[in-house]
Parts: structure tokens; sequence; C-alpha cells
């Protein structure tokens, strides 16, 4: 756990991880346990929906997935050696490097969208017009979509703080994209609805709090008091639940 964690860190978003529960456990137990250890408060994801089936008996296994989704190493990373990051490496240059089999022509494009600056990439697409360009893109706008729904999905769950900087970044990176910055502003402009200046209030300090407890004996008793205190005075919105779940997961027994 520790170093899938400081692999998350090292890597930031070109990495994510996921962590899954399969021994039973419940998400409340697995939760207070992530918790107890210092492992939360990262970009680390934690879930017990196996996205593909395990291969051994005995754990921990892990398991490298590369950015077509095949699953590219497997098994208990004590096995690995110098493998695990030597392909994750690799992988991570994929990103960051157009296609294999890219055209020259379109080089530039890609160059472009890597660097973050999608009109001019979606610009070069539209000046070329061949349909190699036609689907660079279609993938351009594809990829960018998803970074907006993860926007969208931010807000919905009022993640704000979280939101506000991935939407900073969105809208950096589609200015003069025409068909894409209007889909951007409508969701920054949701943050600073009327509506949710109490959710921004309350993610704020929620996001302040995990922030600081993580490291740092989570569930200490002073720690569950301010989860307390901060669940009571943002109540009824959804940093004040998180608040509230923090501190009654503070109370939950290991399972077994």
């Amino acid at each position: 756990m520790p170093s899938a964690l400081k692999l998350q860190e090292q890597y930031g978003d070109a990495l994510q991880v996921v962590f899954v529960e399969c021994q039973g456990s419940t998400r409340d137990q697995y939760e207070a346990f992530a918790w107890k250890m210092k492992w939360m408060g990262g970009r680390a994801m934690w879930t017990e929906e196996r996205p593909f089936q395990t291969v051994g008996n005995g754990l921990p296994e892990t398991a490298l997935v590369g950015v077509d989704g095949t699953i590219l190493m497997q098994g208990h990373p004590g096995n690995f050696g110098s493998k695990l990051e030597e392909a994750l490496a690799a992988e991570i240059k994929k990103i960051k490097s157009p296609p294999e089999g890219t055209s020259a022509a379109l080089k530039k494009a890609w160059g472009s969208f890597l660097k973050g600056d999608v009109a001019a990439a979606l610009e070069e697409c539209d000046k070329l017009g061949t349909d190699e360009a036609k689907a660079a893109r279609e993938e351009f706008v594809t990829r960018t979509q998803r970074r907006i729904a993860r926007a969208k999905w931010l807000v919905d769950e009022a993640y704000l703080v979280e939101a506000e900087a991935h939407l900073g970044q969105l809208a950096k990176d589609v200015k003069g994209a025409t068909d894409l910055e209007p889909l951007v502003a409508a969701e920054t402009a949701k943050l600073t609805e009327p509506a949710r200046a109490g959710e921004r209030e309350a993610s704020k300090a929620y996001a302040a709090f995990a922030e600081q407890v993580a490291k740092k004996k989570p569930f200490d008793a002073a720690n569950v008091k301010k989860a307390e205190l901060l669940a009571e005075k943002h109540a009824s919105t959804k940093s004040g639940e998180r608040a509230a779940r923090f501190a009654a997961l503070s109370k939950i027994k290991p399972a077994g």
C-alpha cells in the first residue's frame, strides 16, 4: 500500500491507483481501516468492485493496466522487482507522445493537444481535413469531454474545491475551442451559483480538514471532535455528510 501511494503521488494525474477490497469487508470497515493506516486523503481510489479477476490466492495482488486497457502485469508485487516501475514509465511515456504510427502531418496537432492547447489541436485537424485528421479530432474531443464529465461529477457531488482546480485547468486548455469552451464555462458558472454558497463553504472546510488530519493520527479524539463540529456547522451539505461519516468511521471496529 505505501509503495502504491508513493507512486500515485509521484506520477499524479498520469497514474490512477485503485485499491480493491476482496476479503469481504464492508465499505465502512475498509475505509475506517484505510484512514487509521493514514492511506486516505490522496488521489488513490478505493472500491470493492473488481475490475478484473485475480490470478492467485495470495495477497497483495497487483495489476498494471495499460493506457489501452490491457493488463500488462499481474501477480504478487514482490515478484515484479524493477519491472513494474519500468513498465509504468513506458506507459506514461505513451500518454505524453502521439500514438505509434501517427503521420508526420498530424504530429503538430498531437503536440498541441498533449501540451494542453486543445483549440490549436482542433484547428490543425480542421486545416488538414484528412480522414486521419478527422479521427484525431474526434479523439481530442472525446478525451476532453471525459475531463468535462469528470468536472461535472465533481460539481454535482459537491467536491467543489477539486472541481474549481479541475475546471481552472480545463478552461485554459479549451480556450478558443468553440465547441468545448461553452461546456466548461457552464460547469464553471455552477461553482458561483447562490444556491451552492453553503456547499462551497463546507467543501473548503472539509477539504482543509481532511488534508490536515490524513497523515497525522486521523482518528485522534481531537480530530473526531473537529469532524463532528464540521458536520454540525455544515449540516444538510454533502461535505457536512462526509464529516459526519468520518466521525462515524472512527468508531468502526476492524473486520474479524
